[in-house]
């Protein structure tokens, strides 16, 4: 069982703007999607069983690999639409970098369930064929404990991002999807 894709891709938004950018900047909305990227493997599967779900993807080396797919589609995107400030590829790089090892810290809070799960979410491979799970990094640790970890977190992401940041600052968070402020100069991070 896995972090869901909300969870996946609200970190990644948050994660964004906690280096500073604001909600409806492109590195916000950037950065969610590299966050949620280790989960096409899902959508790969159906044409090929070599994309088995939290294999490949879910490597550094597949992080890596999907971060330098994922930086040169968006910088080749930037150049044929011709945006006013195209965003640096090792700034996009780093981003979709920090996305993904979101993504990797969050399912290492899932649970090793039974012995199909031994491929799941080998972070190191090929090095180190350990699989990250909560009961193997900690062992001992109940399927409830897991279930707590997800649903308190959840719930602090969704407080931080609806309660903080929409109420309080008034920042709503669905801008990011509005290319319009993307890109404007007169805007810092």
């Amino acid at each position: 069982m896995s972090m869901n894709e909300f969870v996946h891709f609200s970190t990644g938004y948050l994660a964004g703007r906690a280096l500073g950018y604001r909600e409806y900047r492109f590195e916000a909305l950037y950065t969610a999607v590299a966050a949620y990227s280790p989960d096409f493997d899902m959508q790969l599967q159906a044409f090929s069983p070599v994309f088995a779900h939290g294999i490949w993807t879910h490597t550094l080396v597949g992080v890596a690999g999907m971060s330098l797919v994922l930086s040169v589609a968006a910088s080749a995107a930037m150049r044929l639409f011709r945006t006013p400030v195209p965003i640096h590829f090792r700034r996009l790089l780093g981003l979709a970098l920090l996305g993904g090892t979101t993504h990797l810290l969050l399912d290492a809070c899932t649970f090793y369930e039974s012995q199909a799960d031994a491929t799941h979410h080998m972070y190191f491979w090929p090095v180190w064929n350990f699989p990250w799970h909560i009961n193997t990094v900690f062992p001992g640790v109940t399927y409830s404990a897991r279930v707590w970890v997800e649903v308190v977190y959840s719930v602090l992401v969704a407080f931080i991002i609806l309660l903080y940041q929409w109420a309080y600052r008034r920042q709503n968070p669905f801008r990011m999807f509005d290319p319009r402020g993307w890109f404007r100069q007169d805007i810092s991070p």
